[in-house]
């Protein structure tokens, strides 16, 4: 402690106090006494030891420090004023240049042995001569802008050099002080995000891929961004050694200017992937951050200036960057999945993009585009096997949205172009789902579609929706053991999900005759989507086989208040391979008042 006693100026992070002797022999011990006072104090540490660093008294460029700052904000301020990194810089060059020079009326800390007094109407302040005043002004230079802000901490102007200065905490000095001062803050940020996560974390890296910024000013431009953070969910979810959440949720993001750390509570992962992309004419810039966001720490980060045609190259960079980051080993059979064979032809694939980006939305305006896209992709690569995938989505699309002429053509049709699909790419996961699907559902090939479904889900062991297909063709399979089970996997793949799978994983609770938790279910899809006619004739069924007769006839006069013409003959009669599920539902639905 001898050492430390000796210097003219002591930065006590264990205290939050700086204690300094000016060049009157004033000896001033001020301490920053709230949470965004500590931000500010933790600030000049930082500037500080830059200076060590550097061995010399210079302005330190805190956009190198963005990560730093962003730490310091939220674990020691508190996350007080406004958290976005972009907005720390500013609120740093406001108060460096304004508040904290201001002895007098000391916005940011407190003079301890000092009383403020009131001085000539103009509230209370604390009494110093106008040399100590200009003494501790002096300290504070800054250069730049707000969006370029270079500090110095100039304790030349006091007569006193770098060795003058010590930062302490706990019984360490100065960079040994300041490392294992950022370290505990890590350790801190780290428990604290974990409390907060809403789902235990697995055991294996876990990821959220947010839908990257379209930074060209043009939202016809969407599909564009969006299918870049789509393809790189795709090749994630292909090694069972990643834990990858689904797009449905990681795009509830889209548009807005969320913290990773939030998402990573939200969705209960680690890592978060974040980007942006502007594309002019045939050139685009891509940049995009992978960050732990328990420790907002950014473990890799990239900028892209190419053209658009090397846009296959960028994605394969890119998801091949994160699984390198995460220290995921691949076998060169799990490396060749995730490259997989798409196309080498960028017209296509753009139109694929586009075709996949109008398919998700599934209304009945948006199918004849997304066929007509998907028809050009195969016309320019008639090899290019999700062109084919999706095609075959339109005529399913069709039945649903009642626009087919010829429900069993359009079934034929989807069939035949879901195989053409992997014959031309076998490790095409979506064929092989959606085959499974239209086989189990549609045409009661029950076996066919297990299946079709086990090897969709051995080709994308972490998509949220292959795993939620493959519980579907079991549940119709009455194989509920095993479905019930993938229903709770998909949905902690996708905590926000399509109400499709609170929709399915009910209908299996039910045949289980677990009923309260399938009620549970079906409320969080109504909750979700007040107007989902589906919702309810579940709902009527289950309160039905539950003996809640009062509440099966409530839910049935909702479906009438949705859908007035709905009758029973419109639902699909032979999706279940026992048939008397099916009698069963149509009974349960008839005794609660629907025709």
């Amino acid at each position: 402690m001898d050492e430390k006693t000796k210097q003219v100026m002591r930065i006590d992070l264990n205290e939050f106090k700086i204690h300094i002797r000016l060049k009157n022999k004033t000896t001033l011990t001020l301490h920053f006494n709230s949470p965004s006072r500590r931000f500010y104090l933790s600030v000049i540490a930082l500037v500080v030891n830059e200076m060590k660093k550097l061995g010399k008294i210079s302005s330190i460029p805190l956009e190198h420090h963005l990560d730093l700052l962003a730490l310091l904000n939220e674990t020691v301020g508190g996350s007080a004023g406004s958290s976005d990194k972009e907005n720390l810089l500013p609120r740093i060059y406001k108060k460096w240049k304004d508040a904290l020079p201001d002895l007098e009326d000391a916005p940011l800390f407190k003079v301890l042995g000092r009383k403020k007094d009131y001085d000539e109407g103009i509230g209370k302040a604390y009494h110093f001569t106008e040399e100590e005043k200009d003494s501790w002004a002096n300290l504070f230079e800054y250069k730049g802008s707000e969006e370029n802000v270079r500090l110095k901490f100039s304790i030349d102007k006091l007569g006193i050099d770098l060795n003058d200065v010590a930062i302490l905490y706990e019984e360490c000095l100065n960079e040994e002080a300041w490392e294992k001062f950022i370290f505990d803050l890590k350790q801190k940020a780290k428990v604290d995000s974990t409390k907060k996560i809403a789902y235990p974390l697995p055991d294996k890296p876990s990821i959220a891929v947010l839908p990257f910024w379209n930074m060209t000013g043009d939202p016809a431009q969407d599909y564009f961004c969006d299918g870049l953070s789509e393809e790189i969910i795709t090749a994630l979810s292909k090694t069972p050694k990643l834990f990858v959440i689904a797009r449905n949720s990681t795009f509830t993001y889209k548009g807005k200017p969320v913290k990773v750390q939030q998402v990573a509570e939200d969705l209960g992962v680690q890592f978060v992937l974040e980007g942006s992309l502007r594309k002019v004419g045939d050139r685009i810039r891509i940049s995009s951050q992978l960050t732990d966001a328990l420790s907002g720490y950014h473990l890799w980060a990239e900028r892209y200036d190419r053209t658009v045609k090397d846009m296959f190259t960028i994605q394969d960079e890119i998801t091949m960057n994160i699984i390198s980051a995460l220290q995921v080993k691949l076998t060169e059979g799990e490396q060749a999945r995730i490259y997989g064979k798409g196309t080498d032809n960028l017209e296509a694939y753009l139109k694929v993009m586009e075709a996949n980006w109008i398919y998700s939305k599934g209304t009945k305006e948006q199918v004849t585009k997304a066929r007509q896209l998907s028809e050009e992709a195969i016309s320019l690569d008639p090899n290019y096997a999700l062109a084919y995938c999706i095609l075959a989505g339109t005529h399913l699309l069709d039945i649903w949205l009642g626009l087919s002429k010829s429900p069993q053509e359009s079934v034929n049709r989807a069939i035949e172009l879901c195989q053409r699909a992997i014959v031309m790419d076998g490790s095409l996961a979506q064929a092989h789902m959606r085959l499974g699907y239209v086989y189990a559902a549609m045409i009661r090939q029950h076996d066919e579609g297990i299946g079709e479904g086990e090897k969709a889900l051995a080709l994308a062991p972490n998509s949220a929706d292959i795993v939620n297909g493959h519980a579907m063709i079991l549940t119709y399979a009455g194989r509920l053991n095993e479905a019930i089970p993938l229903y709770r996997e998909a949905l902690r793949l996708n905590p926000k999900p399509p109400n499709n799978y609170y929709r399915h994983f009910a209908v299996a609770l039910r045949e289980a005759g677990q009923y309260d938790e399938a009620i549970a279910q079906l409320k969080k899809a109504i909750k979700q989507e007040p107007n989902d006619p589906l919702a309810y004739l579940v709902l009527t069924t289950v309160y039905s086989y539950a003996g809640h007769q009062e509440e099966a006839r409530a839910a049935a006069a909702e479906v009438l208040r949705i859908r007035p013409t709905f009758r029973i003959e419109q639902l699909p009669q032979g999706t279940h391979r026992d048939l008397a599920i099916v009698e069963r539902e149509n009974e349960a639905l008839r005794n609660a008042g629907l025709k």
